[in-house]
């Protein structure tokens, strides 16, 4: 029997039992550092090549898929700011007459770190869905804006003002007279000098296959400095008192306020909000008021008559 056994399998057999027992740990030690799974729902992205009909939407909308790999590679799935996968669709034009097509998802379909592998994806079909395509052109609306210049107010004036959309025909017929397509919003918080931006143009909805040429406008902003000005003429003095029990008051008891800035930031200023306080330290010599204005209202520059104000005890007269 011992003859049947080839020679070279029965020389240094315990060098090939020790080598047997690596590959065996090797082996159960990256399939363990690759066993780590997780699945996500991801919404089903989709475009389609140029043609006689455009994409109107996928349905289902959402799959889940399965993914596996390492611990670290599974853990960053889940991490804040982490590029999330997506499954992305491109799909050729159907056949003349066909609206409606059920397309397979391939895990070639699913965008995810190279670490990753996808095991699963449910359901594994979507049914696509398609319309005659036509072209429309649109004005474009003005640009939202989003926060407030300092002291300042925003001109827009946007370029082109149309643009020219291609899709879906029955979605299309259906906007309002007069649709004009939004843009991203025009950020001036804090802004003190005119500036120029692009602005990307919204499509008309959320359904995909929109071509919109050209997709962005060039937005021209000017930060037009205002100074205007609004005159309090009784703005009550108050002082604020210690707790030593002695009183004072002012020898002014109200004072005429100039106020300059914005003119949407004066005229939204409400004048029973508006006080100027002395404190009671101030007693030995005259001091500056200080002017308290609603929180919401913001100006660049005071001016106070008289602009200096003593505090008297209660029992003292004003000279006249």
């Amino acid at each position: 029997m011992r003859e049947l056994v080839p020679q070279w399998l029965l020389s240094n057999w315990p060098w090939k039992l020790a080598a047997l027992a690596v590959a065996l740990l090797v082996f159960f030690a990256v399939r363990r550092s690759t066993s780590y799974t997780q699945t996500l729902t991801l919404s089903v992205e989709a475009e389609t090549t140029e043609g006689a009909q455009a994409l109107t939407g996928v349905e289902p909308g959402v799959v889940s898929v399965t993914f596996r790999g390492s611990e670290a590679a599974v853990r960053r799935l889940s991490m804040p700011g982490a590029e999330p996968p997506v499954v992305r669709l491109l799909l050729d034009q159907p056949a003349d007459g066909d609206f409606t097509e059920r397309v397979r998802i391939s895990r070639h379909d699913v965008r995810c770190d190279d670490a990753l592998r996808v095991t699963a994806i449910e359901p594994d079909s979507v049914v696509a869905t398609f319309d005659t395509r036509d072209t429309r052109v649109f004005q474009v609306a003005e640009p939202l804006v989003v926060g407030t210049p300092e002291y300042a107010e925003v001109q827009v004036a946007i370029e082109p003002k149309t643009v020219e959309v291609t899709g879906s025909r029955a979605i299309l017929e259906e906007l309002a007279e007069g649709f004009r397509l939004p843009t991203a919003s025009l950020d001036v918080a804090g802004r003190t000098t005119s500036f120029q931006t692009v602005l990307k143009v919204t499509p008309p909805d959320s359904r995909a296959g929109w071509t919109i040429r050209p997709d962005s406008v060039r937005a021209d902003v000017r930060i037009v400095r205002q100074n205007a000005s609004r005159v309090f003429h009784e703005v009550p003095v108050r002082v604020l008192q210690s707790t030593t029990g002695r009183r004072f008051r002012p020898d002014a008891p109200t004072l005429r306020v100039t106020v300059w800035g914005a003119r949407e930031e004066l005229d939204g200023i409400d004048p029973v909000g508006v006080v100027a306080l002395v404190d009671e330290m101030a007693e030995t010599e005259a001091s500056e008021p200080v002017l308290v204005l609603p929180c919401s209202n913001r100006v660049s520059r005071v001016s106070l008559e008289p602009a200096r104000v003593r505090l008297l005890p209660e029992s003292e007269e004003v000279a006249p």
